[in-house]
Order: C-alpha cells, then sequence, then structure tokens
C-alpha cells in the first residue's frame, strides 16, 4: 500500500508540473488553453469559471495528463465565435516549440530545486572504506581487501561509497576496467584494476554487490532502533529495542549478520528469538519479498539501533553555500541525464539489454521503498524520475514532446508545416513506438516480480 501511495503522489506531482509548465509557457505567449488534465478516464473532478476560461480536470487514472489548446484545425472543439489569434497553430515557429518545450523544462526545473534543497542542507556519505570482499568476486581478483579506504577511482579522488558506487557504475555500462587506488591504514598505497567489462548481467544499482564489494561499517549489537509502520516486523510484533539474539537457532552477534540472513531469506519462514528488557521471546515470520538489483531479497521494515557516535569515523559530511549547491545540483543532474541518453543509445545498438527499462510495477516499488527510508530519500527519487521524465519526453518520437519539436523544426525549414499525411503517419509510427516499450516495461515487471 505504501508503493502504491507513494508511486501515486510521485507521478501527480511530476505530471502536474510537467502540464503545467505547457500551460504557463500557452499563457505566455497568449494562447486560449481549452483544457487542464490531470489523469485519464473518466473524470472525478471538473471546474471552469466561464465559457471561456480553462476547464481543470481530474480523472481517474493517474498516469499522465494533458493540456488542449486552440486549434483552429479543430473548428469543432470550439464554439464559431472565437478568437483565432489564440490558436497555437496560429503562433510563431518559436513560440510553438517554446510550448513544446515546456514540459519537460518544467521537470528539469524540479529535478534542479529537489537536488539544491537536499544539497543545500549539507550532504552526508559513507567513506569509501571497503568492508567484507565476497571470495571468488572480480574485488577478490582485483586484490582488494576489508578496511583499505578507496582514494580514487581512474585518478579522479572520491570521497564517499556514493560517489564509488556511481563511477563504478557509469564504467561497468560502458565495459571498462576501473583503476582503483586504495591506501592501507599504516598509510600503504596501492592500485588495483577492477575488470567491470567482465561482470555478468545487466548494469543497475547493484554494481557493488555484483562486483563482490560491500562499505565498511562499525559493528553495532542487532538491536532494533526503528519499526516501519504496516511491515512484517511491526505485524509480528517487534518493537524499538528488541534485541535479536537468535534466527533459526543460530546466534546473531551483530545487526550485518541479521541483516544478511534476513536477506538471504525472502519469503521463508524465520524463528527469532530475542529479548525485550529482561524477559526472552520467540516468533516466526516470513520476510517480505522486494526486488533488488534484479534479485529477490528479504525485508522486515526494521532499521538498527546505532548511536551517531558510532558512525561518526565512518561519516563524511560536506557543506555548501546557496551557490555552491546550486552548481552541485547542476552537476548532478549532468551526470544523471548523460548517463541516461548513455543507456538509451546501448539499448538502441543493443549493448545494453532492454532488460533495464521499467514498468510501473518496478517504479513503484522503488518509490515505496525510497518513502520508507525517509523524506530526503524519497524527494532525491522524485528528482531522479523527473529528470528521467524530460529526458524520455524530448526523444524525437511523435506523438511526445521532441517529436513535436522536430515537426516543427522541420516546419522551420521548409517555411511550411509538414503535410497532413505525414503528420497522420509520424501519429501511427509514435503509437507503434510507445506501444511497443509499454509492452517491454510490463513484460519485465512481469518477469522480475511473478516469474522471478
Amino acid at each position: 500500500m505504501t508503493s502504491v501511495l507513494a508511486f501515486i503522489v510521485a507521478i501527480g506531482v511530476l505530471v502536474t508540473i510537467h502540464e503545467f509548465g505547457h500551460y504557463l509557457a500557452a499563457r505566455s505567449c497568449g494562447i486560449r488553453v481549452l483544457k487542464f488534465s490531470i489523469g485519464f478516464g473518466k473524470p472525478i473532478f471538473k471546474y471552469q469559471a466561464n465559457p471561456q476560461s480553462t476547464q481543470w480536470i481530474l480523472s481517474w487514472i493517474p498516469l499522465g495528463g494533458y493540456v488542449k489548446m486552440l486549434d483552429s484545425r479543430e473548428h469543432e472543439s470550439v464554439s464559431a465565435q472565437v478568437d483565432w489569434s489564440q490558436a497555437f497553430d496560429r503562433q510563431s515557429i518559436a513560440a510553438k516549440m517554446w510550448v513544446v518545450f515546456a514540459g519537460p523544462f518544467a521537470n528539469l526545473l524540479l529535478a534542479f530545486v529537489c537536488y539544491w534543497g537536499l544539497i543545500a542542507q549539507g550532504e552526508v556519505g559513507l567513506k569509501p572504506y571497503i568492508g567484507p570482499v565476497e571470495p571468488g568476486s572480480l574485488a577478490a581478483q582485483a586484490k582488494l581487501r576489508q578496511g583499505d579506504l578507496i582514494v580514487s577511482l581512474d585518478g579522479k579522488p572520491v570521497e564517499t561509497w556514493q560517489e564509488t558506487q556511481w563511477h563504478m557504475l557509469e564504467n561497468w555500462v560502458a565495459h571498462r576496467s576501473v583503476l582503483v587506488l586504495t591506501k592501507t591504514a599504516q598509510g600503504d598505497v596501492h592500485q588495483h584494476v577492477l575488470p567491470l567489462n567482465r561482470l555478468p548481467g545487466d548494469p543497475d544499482g547493484e554494481v557493488m554487490q555484483k562486483a563482490g564489494l560491500t562499505v565498511l561499517m562499525p559493528v553495532v549489537p542487532a538491536v532494533i532502533g526503528e519499526v516501519i509502520p504496516g511491515s512484517v516486523a511491526e505485524k509480528s510484533g517487534l518493537q524499538t529495542g528488541d534485541r535479536i539474539l537468535k534466527v533459526n537457532q543460530k546466534t546473531i552477534s551483530d545487526w550485518q549478520q541479521f541483516v544478511k540472513v534476513v536477506r538471504g531469506n525472502p519469503g521463508q519462514p524465520l524463528k527469532i528469538e530475542y529479548q525485550r528488557a529482561e524477559h526472552l521471546y520467540q516468533i516466526k515470520l516470513l520476510p517480505e519479498t522486494v526486488q533488488q538489483g534484479g534479485q529477490k531479497v528479504g525485508r522486515l521494515g526494521a532499521a538498527v539501533n546505532m548511536d551517531a557516535v558510532d558512525l561518526t569515523p565512518y561519516q563524511v559530511i560536506r557543506h555548501y553555500s546557496a551557490s555552491q549547491a546550486a552548481l552541485r545540483a547542476v552537476d548532478k543532474m549532468h551526470e544523471t541525464i548523460a548517463f541516461t541518453l548513455n543507456m538509451l543509445g546501448k539499448m538502441i545498438t543493443g549493448e545494453a539489454s532492454l532488460k533495464a527499462i521499467s514498468g510501473p510495477v518496478s517504479i513503484a516499488d522503488a518509490a515505496g521503498e525510497s518513502a520508507g527510508m525517509g523524506i530526503k530519500p524519497y524527494i532525491g527519487f522524485i528528482a531522479l524520475l523527473s529528470i528521467s521524465i524530460a529526458v524520455m519526453n524530448l526523444l524525437p518520437i511523435p506523438v511526445l514532446d521532441g517529436g513535436h519539436l522536430l515537426y516543427h523544426m522541420a516546419e522551420l525549414i521548409r517555411g511550411e508545416p509538414l503535410p497532413d499525411k505525414v503528420l497522420a503517419i509520424g501519429q501511427r509510427l509514435g503509437l507503434g513506438i510507445l506501444g511497443a516499450l509499454m509492452f517491454i516495461a510490463f513484460f519485465n515487471d512481469i518477469n522480475r516480480y511473478l516469474i522471478g
């Protein structure tokens, strides 16, 4: 339920911002807007101040929206007594291109505001200390060792584990090896070559895990610090302060060991022994099955009780001025856009699998997971999704904003609009491409969540 609600809120915000961008641009050019709709299907709500004003509509299916403008080519859509100078098709090419571009631009602006707001509060990251290395993994073969600090990647200094993960992901997509510079506790510096081009599977956010790398965390007792409402942990009766002692008769020494057991047993019964105050209890529960990096893992919905002092040696906290935060936000957006375009290009050329395309189920799951982590991760997810929507809408596919921009560019070159026959063919072609993409997205969701 959390995933569905988080998904609806995120999509609702992004669609509203996108369509409002079109609306404001149209009004700034003197274009009359007939309808502003959020959602598709049967309307839930309608409002129109007077016959000459915009009709505002809210519909049942929250997967899109539209802005309908006055157009002299659609005489039946309005009364006979209208001012056709307010029609979209009667505007200059520059005005029409601005109205079309304004939707994706609004999404990019939203992403900038989200990132700027988050960064201005200060970025908290984990230092790139290497945790336990998976035996036989690429990291083990590259002789990366637990406890060493990653200093740079391909000559570029890194300060946080998040920066390390992003650089690794970019190189995995590019099928490149990474030159890793590490420093030991004694100050010795070592070079390692991590051949990510040999990493199997499709590029995703789990690159570190698949390479056999984990971040080093302080060893803390398996004491629950927070229980997420509605989670398996809450329904099973676990509470803040409970100390996990055993799982399936196996002694649990620390929180990381407990998490590893839970993640490794999705949907499998676990017998948990725990201590609350001076009393011992036993319960049986089934960890929720969730998808992460194309794999099924277990989740209880409980967080560790960790004192801030325990994390201090492992954390990096960076503060920015308002202008510095703005520049950092722009840089973050640039990296995300470049990565998205790179992935799209590789899918078109066949270098990357179409399995990377996510449907509404995957997006909803990601929305719910980020929302469960707190408001900041959820805002970050909205920013990322907003960039994705902007980039996808600007692709030169008919029926998308990018396709309409292509039409107007052709009109600029020809000196007149494209023939209706060409527009009709483009419409069918665009719908066919979108239909194929939706089929692939839904197929990927079904494969991930039903077939596995």
